[in-house]
């Protein structure tokens, strides 16, 4: 089997099964950016259980009721693709599979490259990354910025080298053009965002804007989030969160962040946001069940009373990749138990 057959046939295969699952739906109706691979498991009668390993990303267990396993002290984006990796060797029929690593050339095992092409077209489809787009008013030049190469890589769900080839995969841009964008590490966009309010860079920083209100996003809790607003403040107006005590009881803290950040024309990140006003959320719930809506009015302070000017609101589904069954496995299970 020629490689191209395998590509043809573990793309068609992610299709059928994103067809089959509904899991556009989750998309295009509820307002959620990623497919979600546990959920697609779940549904499939596959358990999933996020363990520390020592050499293994994952591992597909073929016996009479099948299972994934998945190293859970990886970064979000890599457990979802190795989750979807896995997954390619179920639907694809292989047998038990052990993985270092989870992306693989032309050279590899046939089971190999199959679950690879899988596992890349089941989390980044063409038909995903356009949705965004339109919800995100991205055009296809911004693509090559590496700032919305890692927002799209976060609404996604996998990592920011999983989303550049990817387009390379969609014949959207070539291998250098890819190259290119990577020169640009993710390290280096999140302190573009943040500046000394950076303290780790291995937590996720997502930009929201106002083109994010008809979204549910998925960060991790301990992800930071970087609020993006059009300000009036030279003429007075001001944006508060309209309810503080709220985000405080859910487990945020909020700030504002003096010196907003956007890329230039030639691609390179620098600060200065003018006509713009940042705000910091950091923290959020631990629970992966419950969308937390955050919503800022744009006021007149000395006018409480008066009507907001313009209004911001999103919401975020924090997901807690914790040890053990996922939140989808743990539903499955009980739910079978039930008489």
């Amino acid at each position: 089997m020629s490689y191209r057959d395998i590509v043809l046939r573990a793309a068609q295969r992610a299709a059928e099964i994103i067809d089959e699952s509904g899991a556009m739906e989750r998309i295009e109706q509820d307002g959620y950016t990623r497919i979600d691979p546990f959920q697609i498991a779940a549904d499939s009668g596959v358990m999933v259980m996020l363990r520390p390993m020592q050499k293994l990303l994952g591992a597909f267990l073929g016996d009479e009721t099948p299972g994934i396993l998945v190293n859970v002290d990886r970064p979000a984006g890599l457990i979802h693709m190795t989750c979807a990796h896995e997954l390619g060797h179920f639907f694809m029929g292989h047998g038990n599979s052990a993985d270092e690593k989870i992306y693989y050339g032309s050279k590899a095992a046939l089971v190999e490259q199959e679950a690879d092409q899988f596992g890349y077209n089941l989390l980044v489809p063409r038909k995903l990354i356009v949705k965004i787009m339109q919800r995100k008013h991205w055009k296809r030049e911004a693509l090559f910025r590496p700032d919305i190469m890692y927002q799209l890589a976060l609404r996604m769900g996998v990592s920011y080298e999983a989303a550049a080839w990817s387009l390379s995969r969609h014949n959207v841009m070539n291998a250098d053009q890819v190259q290119q964008i990577l020169r640009t590490t993710p390290a280096m966009i999140k302190k573009a965002l943040l500046g000394d309010r950076l303290i780790d860079a291995r937590k996720e920083v997502w930009l929201l804007d106002s083109d994010d209100q008809t979204s549910i996003l998925e960060p991790r809790p301990d992800d930071q989030l970087v609020v993006r607003l059009p300000s009036h403040a030279s003429s007075g107006y001001l944006w508060e969160a309209d309810s503080v005590d709220e985000l405080t009881a859910q487990g945020f803290q909020l700030e504002p962040l003096t010196m907003p950040s956007t890329p230039s024309a030639d691609n390179s990140l620098v600060f200065g946001g003018p006509g713009t006003m940042d705000y910091l959320l950091t923290g959020g719930r631990t629970s992966d069940t419950t969308p937390v809506n955050v919503q800022f009015s744009e006021r007149a302070p000395w006018n409480v009373s008066s009507p907001p000017i313009d209004t911001f609101k999103s919401s975020a589904r924090f997901e807690s990749l914790n040890l053990g069954l996922t939140h989808h496995a743990r539903k499955q299970l009980l739910e079978g138990e039930q008489p």
